[in-house]
């Protein structure tokens, strides 16, 4: 009988028109999405490699020169792209993607793509991802909103119920018919998808780009069905069609448009961050105190560089200001990540109600485009920048040192900047991905649960037309 119905459904959306024209309008958009994300991703990833190999290159042909200026010069890491940032780039466009590794200073990313962006940028990515958390729902919306209403219009919902057919039957086979049409229209894309980020991944993760594109696959899954069961619903209690549609559109809006600025903006407010004026300040203000501290126990002068500290100490003391800025950069930038991090949560744990901020967590979480992987990014090219600081420091102590008044006559050549490896960045694993999707996949689950409940006690309540 389950069957019966949803072979019912799908067949009368089909000659209406709607599954050929509203989803062959999304498969189209998808399409177009997919293709553009893949060459994206394709130009990101050349110029991303040629960038770093020749900005290392650069390094390794700097010719003799003195160690301290040649940590100023420094290098770039650059973040490679993800092989699903194809499906969803994240905060990608909004993030930068290089950084400059330089002396004694711990950088921001550069480079921003929303930079060049025109006014557009704010309504969205033209990206699969996008118009699956965002146009997807409404297709649900456009293929279900009469699913019980219409039926109660023509009178055939009276015939079904009076002939004994049960409600929770009637339920499911209504699910399964909204379900089969978004498989017909969006398996293709997917396939698409997935074989394309597979061709993309870099050798030896194929394994790790397969589990995350089946992490991918079964949260848009769970998202589908939140909204199937939530059309249903509506129309269930809906008195017309028109009734339907209209409370429909309006929970989209809610959940499309209105939430991720609401939520955005009560996360900031539990959670607020410094500026970038007052970031700054602050940090700067502790590496000048823990430094003054450091000076004064290790050469009894506060004064920077004067007659206190000779020549010959000055290796050591650009050794102990770096190692003792570490602690204070892991302190204000941890602060300050842990604080994105705690808004992220806000809105993840908000998606039980508003399902598409748990879905868009999801989604970028699984394509390794979310914070969580910058931040992992971030983090391992402070790391290299360190090892380029200790290195040097370590080489100036060495040999400029000694040389008491003729320290900066000292140059080293390529046999010190060969010590210092290419920056070779690997992002987090699958397993890192899924355990750090528990919260947003916990409150997707409890808006699924919510959605059924609503559903089956809304269709149980048929018996009372």
């Amino acid at each position: 009988m389950i069957w019966l119905m949803a072979r019912r459904d799908v067949l009368e959306r089909w000659r209406d028109g709607r599954l050929l024209w509203a989803g062959g309008m999304i498969m189209v958009l998808l399409l177009t999405a997919l293709a553009i994300g893949y060459e994206h991703r394709q130009q990101a990833r050349a110029e991303q490699r040629a960038a770093q190999s020749a900005d290392y290159a650069d390094w390794l042909k700097q010719g003799r020169r003195h160690p301290h200026d040649a940590a100023h010069q420094g290098m770039h890491a650059f973040k490679p792209e993800a092989a699903l940032a194809l499906i969803d780039p994240g905060i990608n466009p909004y993030i930068g993607s290089t950084i400059w590794l330089q002396a004694h200073r711990q950088s921001d990313v550069m480079f921003r793509p929303a930079q060049d962006a025109t006014g557009l940028q704010r309504f969205g990515d033209l990206s699969a991802g996008w118009i699956l958390q965002v146009l997807g729902p409404l297709l649900v919306i456009v293929l279900g909103f009469n699913a019980f209403a219409g039926e109660r219009e023509q009178g055939i919902l009276r015939q079904a119920l009076s002939l004994g057919v049960p409600a929770s039957r009637m339920l499911w086979g209504k699910a399964a018919a909204l379900g089969f049409s978004l498989l017909m229209l969006l398996a293709p894309p997917g396939l698409i998808a997935g074989v394309a980020a597979m061709l993309g991944a870099d050798p030896g993760t194929g394994f790790d780009t397969l589990l995350r594109f089946g992490l991918l696959v079964l949260c848009y899954c769970l998202y589908f069905a939140v909204f199937i069961f939530l059309t249903l619903g509506v129309s269930a209690l809906a008195s017309t069609s028109r009734v339907a549609i209209t409370v429909l559109l309006a929970l989209w809006i809610a959940n499309a448009v209105i939430a991720p600025r609401v939520m955005a903006e009560l996360s900031r407010r539990l959670y607020p961050t410094p500026t970038q004026l007052q970031f700054n300040q602050q940090l700067g203000a502790d590496l000048k105190a823990t430094s003054d501290r450091l000076w004064l126990a290790n050469f009894g002068t506060t004064e920077r560089w004067g007659r206190d500290v000779p020549l010959s100490k000055w290796g050591r003391a650009l050794q102990l200001d770096d190692h003792a800025s570490y602690a204070v950069f892991d302190r204000h930038f941890g602060r300050l990540w842990d604080t994105w991090e705690r808004q992220q949560s806000v809105q993840e744990w908000s998606g039980a109600l508003l399902p598409m901020l748990a879905m868009r967590a999801l989604s970028s979480n699984a394509a390794g485009t979310d914070f969580g992987h910058h931040r992992s990014f971030t983090t391992a090219a402070e790391q290299h920048r360190r090892l380029i600081q200790n290195i040097v420091s370590a080489d100036l102590v060495q040999h400029a040192d000694v040389l008491g008044g003729q320290h900066f006559a000292y140059q080293s050549g390529p046999e010190l900047w060969k010590r210092i490896p290419a920056f070779d960045y690997h992002p987090p694993a699958a397993a890192w991905a899924i355990e750090r999707s528990g919260r947003s996949l916990l409150s997707l689950c409890a808006a699924l649960a919510l959605a059924l409940v609503f559903a089956w006690q809304a269709t149980v309540r048929q018996r009372a037309f």
